[in-house]
């Protein structure tokens, strides 16, 4: 099958690592057209490999391939670290953000040694977090066996940040670190940068995307009954 995605080479990596370490508008200015070529052209072709897998998923998911990926420039404002540019590079594959702020997410990301890819969910305020604990405990069985699909398919479970307290110590045990959790995310993580330079990374995304896509249902009915409470923020604009 033919792809639109033509790969990241290692010495585009190594110029988008040497761009972040001169951290510099005139370094950046005189390596653009190759940065952008060697970097942001192919994340973009990956957004387009990608997008009618993404919109059979949920055809509220956003595949514009600029609005997907991630600038290799970052806005420091209010920021504390004023480093401008980035060494790692991502994409976003979700509803759009003002209109569904938090969404559950796939992703794709990589760094200089290593990329990683999956689903993540993180809401951000405990209410919201309380609504999935309870989908989950409301749908034990069906919860558990989408998570071992998850792992069939290469995926780890991982959050961000754990509630040091017991919240539901009634709850079986092999769901007590899904509860304790305040983020959610199914990744699979590899060390073999040079696998980025061949379409095998569409392959496997669509197929591992695909294998998950029931988790991800799983995770915007929890995000639908957020919206149905009124405890997602809207933004509007």
């Amino acid at each position: 099958m033919g792809y639109n995605y033509q790969g990241i080479k290692e010495q585009s990596i190594e110029l988008l690592c040497l761009n972040r370490f001169n951290d510099s508008r005139a370094f950046y200015e005189e390596h653009k057209e190759e940065l952008k070529q060697g970097i942001n052209m192919p994340m973009r072709q990956l957004v387009l490999d990608l997008s009618d897998l993404m919109s059979d998923i949920d055809d509220k998911i956003i595949t514009d391939p600029v609005k997907s990926v991630a600038r290799i420039y970052r806005d420091t404002r209010g920021r504390r670290s004023k480093i401008k540019y980035r060494e790692n590079i991502w994409m976003f594959l979700r509803r759009y953000k003002h209109e569904y702020p938090g969404a559950p997410m796939y992703y794709f990301e990589f760094y200089p040694n290593y990329f990683d890819y999956g689903l993540g969910f993180f809401p951000l305020r405990a209410a919201q977090l309380d609504v999935f604990h309870h989908h989950i405990l409301n749908n034990q069985a069906r919860w558990l066996k989408l998570v071992k699909e998850c792992e069939k398919a290469g995926f780890t479970f991982n959050t961000y940040a754990e509630y040091k307290k017991d919240r539901y110590p009634d709850a079986p045990k092999n769901l007590k670190k899904y509860l304790q959790a305040k983020s959610i995310n199914f990744s699979y993580l590899s060390t073999d940068i040079s696998y980025l330079d061949s379409t095998r990374i569409v392959d496997d995304l669509l197929t591992k995307f695909s294998a998950i896509r029931k988790m991800y249902d799983f995770m915007l009915e929890a995000y639908q009954i957020m919206l149905d409470e009124g405890l997602i923020n809207i933004e509007t604009r």
